[in-house]
């Protein structure tokens, strides 16, 4: 790390940030191109920075992929059975629930916009970005199949259980919450 790099401040070294969030810390627009020039930082985005690393975790990789796309967004779907460790696969893409309205052409997310995305029912906050519940997850993985595979959504319901994880009352429950328990109903009576 260059001798500019360790005036970076701390906090920001490990997370993926914004140009807000470094002005809050005390950093002048003009050391973040300093730091850029150096190769202290990367730009991931306009406004979007982080320290370069050999490797970033999931956690780095979902705040990155939220602040590019903003506030309103979680992550959902194979992205969170890859985080509540329910599938093999391994996304080439960030998934993130949006709204309806919200676009982007920017490459590594894939979002999943929504009419109504329900953003008080099955959201969790972790630290630096938000990501549906482990039921949430389950339930919309088993009623999106245009976005993947209903089979991937049913094994991640399986493992979830058989590693106790949640219960299918838990699954249930969240499906009528959502307002979607007819289109889970089959699979929830097979599996019980």
């Amino acid at each position: 790390m260059s001798s500019l790099a360790m005036k970076i401040p701390r906090p920001l070294r490990k997370i993926s940030f914004s140009s807000k969030q470094a002005e809050q810390h005390g950093v002048a627009r003009y050391q973040l191109s300093r730091w850029l020039k150096d190769g202290s930082l990367e730009r991931l985005e306009r406004g979007v920075y982080r320290v370069p690393q050999a490797d970033y975790n999931e956690y780095q990789q979902f705040q990155a992929a939220v602040l590019r796309v903003g506030e309103q967004s979680a992550i959902c779907l194979l992205s969170a059975l890859v985080y509540y460790h329910l599938t093999d696969l391994i996304p080439k893409e960030t998934w993130l629930l949006v709204n309806k309205k919200k676009r982007t052409s920017q490459k590594g997310l894939k979002l999943i916009r929504m009419t109504d995305p329900q953003w008080k029912i099955g959201i969790n906050k972790e630290d630096g970005f938000k990501i549906t519940s482990l039921e949430r997850t389950l339930v919309e993985s088993l009623i999106y199949h245009r976005q993947m595979s209903k089979m991937i959504g049913i094994e991640s319901l399986r493992t979830a259980i058989n590693q106790k994880k949640t219960t299918l009352a838990k699954v249930a429950d969240m499906a009528v919450r959502l307002n979607v328990f007819h289109r889970i109903l089959p699979v929830i009576e097979v599996l019980a």
